[in-house]
């Protein structure tokens, strides 16, 4: 299946908002999806982010890539009073959501420990040389 990031550049299409536009609202950088930078982790805050202006969005599905995409059940609750609100799932979005930024620490924290191992080795191929 599609690494993060790529699944990240499917809502940008499903939405149908411009990968500038859709990026730019949620404070990332487009660059970072494109080329040799895709292929990147993706933080926990650009995740929650994600999530919290898409709450349509499956956040097992974002993170690891199963299931399906969009969320199944759940009411979609706006307050049409305010000029703009962020849409909010009842039934559970606190949990799910924990759970798929859990799931984005423990990644992120094997490849700090595999890029520690490269920094060791390097090191030491450089001692012999």
């Amino acid at each position: 299946m599609s690494n993060i990031k790529e699944r990240v550049l499917l809502i940008a299409e499903y939405k149908g908002v411009s990968k500038t536009d859709f990026f730019k609202d949620l404070g990332l950088s487009y660059a970072n999806f494109k080329g040799i930078q895709k292929m990147t982790a993706l933080n926990s805050d650009a995740v929650a982010s994600i999530l919290s202006r898409y709450a349509d969005i499956e956040p097992e599905w974002l993170v690891t890539g199963h299931g399906p995409m969009l969320r199944q059940g759940g009411t979609v609750v706006r307050d049409d009073t305010a000029f703009y609100q962020e849409p909010v799932v009842v039934n559970e979005i606190e949990p799910t959501l924990i759970d798929a930024l859990k799931q984005v620490i423990a990644s992120q924290e094997k490849t700090i420990l595999a890029l520690e191992e490269q920094i060791i080795i390097l090191k030491e191929q450089r001692k012999s040389q």
